[in-house]
């Protein structure tokens, strides 16, 4: 395992979805592939089981097509912070980030009508 560090946030891994078991903690993911600069993050979930979160979304198979060779690889930070806290540094990550998560899952805006 390796630590992947982005904007103070470290996280560990990979763990090759489908091959490794992915930690049911609570945290933030990084979904990622190989590229040719490095390691491009493709969506980045937080749960509070990202076992869960990630093995049983309906965008695996999503991620599978856009990764390098079919081969998505996890990146995880486990906190104990509330969900609001790991809601909100997912947020502060994807806009950061927003042009070039090809998998990140849009935000639903409720309206309050």
């Amino acid at each position: 395992m390796k630590n992947f560090v982005i904007d103070g946030q470290t996280f560990v891994g990979p763990y090759v979805l489908g091959q490794d078991p992915i930690p049911a903690v609570p945290g933030l993911a990084l979904v990622c592939t190989e590229a040719g600069e490095g390691v491009k993050i493709m969506s980045i979930e937080e749960s509070s089981d990202l076992r869960a979160e990630i093995e049983d979304s309906d965008r695996v198979s999503l991620w599978k097509e856009k990764a390098w060779k079919s081969i998505v690889d996890v990146y995880i930070m486990e906190t104990d912070m509330p969900e609001e806290k790991r809601q909100s540094l997912q947020e502060s990550l994807v806009y950061k980030r927003r042009d070039s998560l090809n998998c990140q899952k849009p935000k639903v805006i409720e309206d309050d009508w």
